[in-house]
């Protein structure tokens, strides 16, 4: 009995390791290979990557990018603390996009990519390789 139930257990748990995998996105290769930590994370709508960059060197990088891709910012914010920063506007069809930045430490920041009201996973892709581009420079 106490076999069957290990195996159940093992079972259980590499279903749930599979399961999980699928919502990772790798932006190791190209643009951002060396910029990047980690991996990037697609979850409802929203591309998350950290970069090894300190918030001011991230948020010129953001801005380059938007401009490079032709996104048209109508309002750039950043808190109190600057421990976070927005820019939301439109993109060259039209389309509303909200890039935030949050301080993950002194050297790492995380941006984090909307496209629209549910997500555009290879626009965001798009956005966050201009952005890791910028960095590498």
């Amino acid at each position: 009995m106490d076999h069957w139930r290990r195996g159940v257990w093992i079972f259980l748990l590499l279903f749930i390791g599979m399961a999980s995998m699928g919502c990772a996105v790798f932006l190791a290769a190209g643009a951002g290979a060396g910029v990047g930590i980690g991996a990037a994370e697609y979850i409802r709508g929203e591309l998350k990557q950290s970069y090894a960059a300190p918030m001011e060197k991230s948020w010129q990088a953001a801005l380059a990018a938007a401009e490079e891709l032709k996104m048209r910012a109508t309002e750039k914010s950043i808190d109190n603390l600057d421990q976070s920063r927005v820019i939301k506007g439109k993109t060259d069809e039209g389309r509303d996009f909200q890039i935030a930045l949050e301080t993950t430490s002194k050297e790492v920041t995380t941006a984090k990519v909307r496209i629209g009201v549910f997500g555009d996973e290879a626009y965001s892709k798009r956005i966050q390789e201009a952005i890791a581009k910028t960095l590498k420079k």
